[in-house]
C-alpha cells in the first residue's frame, strides 16, 4: 500500500515470468532459508570491477591414507590433503577498511564431488597456522602430526555443514599457510574441488612426500624351474587354454578375500582385475 500509485501500475502488470507479491510475514514463514549467489568473488557492495586469481585442484579422502577428520581427531587430522597458499600482495584498499593492518584477502572453496549418488558428509576447511620457517620456500612437504599438535589454526570456516560446498572468505597477513580440506568424521570417502581465489597473485600448490621405491630386479624363471605342484593348480584354475582371464582372476582373488573376515572390502571389481592382466601381459 506504500507504493506510489505510479510505480504500483507498472508493477501490477500480469506476466508469467515467475514474478510475484507476497507479504514479508508470509515469506519468512514459507522460506526458512535464503542464499544470494555471486558469480564472482567480488563483494556484492564493491563498485569497481576487479579480476581475481584462480586456481583449482582436485583432490579426494580415502579410508585409512587421506581421510583423516577434523582436529577433534589429532591422531589422523594430519593425513588429510593439504595445499600451500603463499600469500605476497596485501589488498589495495587495506588501509581504507576501518583502518585495519593491511592483509591480503583471499576466498577458499571447498565442493563435493558426486554428492547425488554418495552419501553426504559434513566438510570443513581450516587455514591452519604459518608454515614453520623451515620449510618456507620449499615445496611437497607434508607437515606431520606434531605440527597440528602445536599449532592453532590461523583461521577456519565456520562450521561443519552438509552442503554441496563450503566457501569462506579469509584475510591474513603476508605469508605461507597451509589449507586442510577435511570430513567431520575420519574414514569418510570423497572426492573434493578445492578452489582459490586471490585479490592479488597467490601462489598454491599441494603439499605431498615425495614417492619413490627402490625396486629389486625381476628374475625371469623358466619352465623347468617352476614347481610342478604350482603348475598342477594353475592349469586348475586356468583351464584347458592355461591362461588365466580377467574373470577368473576376479573369482580367485575374492575368493582368497573372503576368508579374510576382518577386511571391510566389496571385494576385485571387473576393471581392476582387467588392469592387473594387462600390467603382466
Amino acid at each position: 500500500n506504500a507504493v506510489e500509485p505510479a510505480l504500483r501500475q507498472q508493477l501490477m502488470v500480469k506476466m508469467e515470468d515467475g514474478e510475484f507479491w507476497m507479504s514479508f510475514r508470509d515469506f519468512l514463514r514459507e522460506f526458512p532459508r535464503l542464499e544470494i549467489c555471486n558469480l564472482t568473488p567480488d563483494a556484492l557492495q564493491s563498485r569497481k570491477f576487479r579480476k581475481w586469481n584462480t586456481r583449482l585442484y582436485d583432490g579426494t579422502w580415502r579410508r585409512g591414507s587421506t581421510a583423516g577428520g577434523c582436529r577433534n581427531y589429532p591422531a589422523t587430522f594430519w593425513i588429510n590433503p593439504q595445499f600451500k597458499i603463499q600469500l605476497e600482495e596485501t589488498d589495495d584498499d587495506g588501509d581504507e577498511r576501518g583502518g585495519r593492518e593491511p592483509g591480503c584477502s583471499f576466498l577458499l572453496a571447498l565442493m563435493q564431488k558426486h554428492r547425488r549418488r554418495e552419501r553426504r558428509y559434513g566438510k570443513d576447511m581450516e587455514a591452519s597456522d604459518e608454515v614453520p620457517p623451515e620449510y618456507v620456500g620449499k615445496s611437497g612437504v607434508h607437515l606431520k602430526r606434531d605440527f597440528f599438535l602445536a599449532n592453532a589454526s590461523r583461521a577456519r570456516s565456520e562450521q561443519f555443514i552438509n552442503l554441496r560446498e563450503v566457501s569462506t572468505r579469509f584475510r591474513l597477513p603476508p605469508g605461507e599457510y597451509i589449507v586442510v580440506p577435511s570430513t567431520f568424521e575420519p574414514n569418510k570417502e570423497g572426492d573434493f574441488v578445492l578452489r582459490v581465489f586471490s585479490e592479488k597473485k597467490a601462489g598454491t600448490e599441494e603439499m605431498d612426500d615425495k614417492i619413490q621405491a627402490t625396486l629389486p630386479d625381476e628374475k625371469v624363471l623358466s619352465e623347468s624351474q617352476i614347481d610342478d605342484n604350482f603348475k598342477q593348480l594353475f592349469k586348475q584354475l586356468a583351464g584347458a587354454d592355461m591362461e588365466i582371464s580377467v574373470t577368473e582372476l576376479q573369482t580367485i582373488l575374492n575368493r582368497i578375500i573372503g576368508k579374510h573376515k576382518d577386511l571391510r572390502t566389496k571385494g576385485f571389481s571387473t576393471e581392476s582385475c582387467r588392469s592387473m592382466v594387462n600390467l603382466m601381459d
